[in-house]
């Protein structure tokens, strides 16, 4: 099959811009020792549950420890406004009240991790609150040795009494000493220069960037899709600096035409390089008719070229824009 190829400008530079987030966002740090009563447990509720369930979007993803064999998890969550109740409270805005745990099995069926998170997600008015492109964005982080687990995920709306659940199947691979390798690909949706003393779970210290991350891996067009992810063990020059490369191409489900765009890596010292950058996904390019994004099924595919090494690293990854 002929694929068509042609470049993809411009892609928005991330550190150049702020993109405030949309109202119903609200980061919640991971909390620990919270304990549950099986009552307000949905893992433990879900059995005998009968009502109807909450659908919420999950994605997870795996960072290098640097100073052991494992890597951090984020687990990141997106629950719509539209499907929880909300209430007022004495600020004159609505929030819900949430429960949120996430279970970690082990490839014997063990439990090796298990955390509880309270949380809300607040909204001006009952527009905002019923608002489905609204929605609550929770994130959860914790370390975890290599190996292959499964994570189940429960969240119960306090004020409607709904509960849902999910699991997912989910690797952390072992990345060797010296071989050039990735972390997961983080989708996101908003991003903004972190303040002084910023507090949010969605923090990114190396970049000093929030970057909110869209777990669903929905967009509309027009959106702005930002990824975030991790280059390991690049080969660095006498000062210290790589020197590496970032090819991303976009390919629709059903379509032949391949789009391209390459970015330089920023040359900062150090061989692991933390990676933020963020396209429009607009339907024309620069006010033509020439198409650029339209609605559909596509995948990412990223490419790493390590231009000291002469070696190269790729991942692919899925999403969606819709109308």
């Amino acid at each position: 099959m002929r694929h068509f190829y042609r470049v993809l400008f411009p892609a928005i530079a991330v550190i150049c811009g702020i993109l405030i987030a949309p109202a119903g966002v609200f980061a919640e740090k991971p909390a620990t020792g919270v304990e549950l009563a099986a009552s307000d447990n949905p893992l433990e509720l879900i059995k005998n549950y009968k009502g109807e369930k909450i659908n919420f979007a999950l994605d997870i993803a795996a960072f290098k420890l640097y100073d052991a064999p494992g890597a951090k998890i984020e687990v990141y969550y997106e629950i719509p406004n539209s499907a929880l109740q909300f209430k007022q409270i004495a600020s004159g805005e609505m929030a819900t009240s949430l429960i949120i745990v996430v279970r970690v099995l082990d490839k014997d069926g063990k439990t090796v991790k298990e955390a509880a998170n309270r949380g809300s997600t607040r909204v001006k008015n009952q527009q905002e609150a019923t608002n489905p492109d609204l929605a609550g964005k929770f994130v959860s982080s914790f370390n975890l040795d290599p190996g292959h687990y499964v994570f189940e995920v429960g969240v119960k709306d306090n004020v409607s009494g709904k509960i849902g659940v999910q699991k997912r199947e989910f690797e952390v691979k072992s990345i060797p000493q010296g071989k050039l390798a990735l972390s997961s690909v983080e989708f996101a949706k908003d991003v903004e220069k972190a303040k002084e003393n910023e507090q949010s779970g969605f923090l990114k210290p190396t970049l000093n960037m929030v970057v909110t991350p869209q777990p669903s891996r929905t967009y509309h067009l027009g959106d702005t899709l930002s990824v975030y992810f991790n280059v390991y063990n690049l080969k660095v020059d006498n000062a210290g600096r790589p020197r590496f490369k970032v090819t991303y191409k976009f390919k629709r489900e059903g379509d032949r035409r391949i789009m391209r765009q390459i970015v330089e890596g920023k040359r900062v010292k150090g061989e692991n390089q933390s990676h933020l950058y963020s396209f429009s996904l607009r339907p024309t390019y620069k006010g033509t008719d020439k198409r650029e994004f339209e609605i559909g099924n596509y995948t990412l595919f990223i490419k790493v070229s390590d231009e000291l090494a002469g070696k190269a690293v790729e991942t692919k990854e899925p999403f969606k824009i819709v109308k």
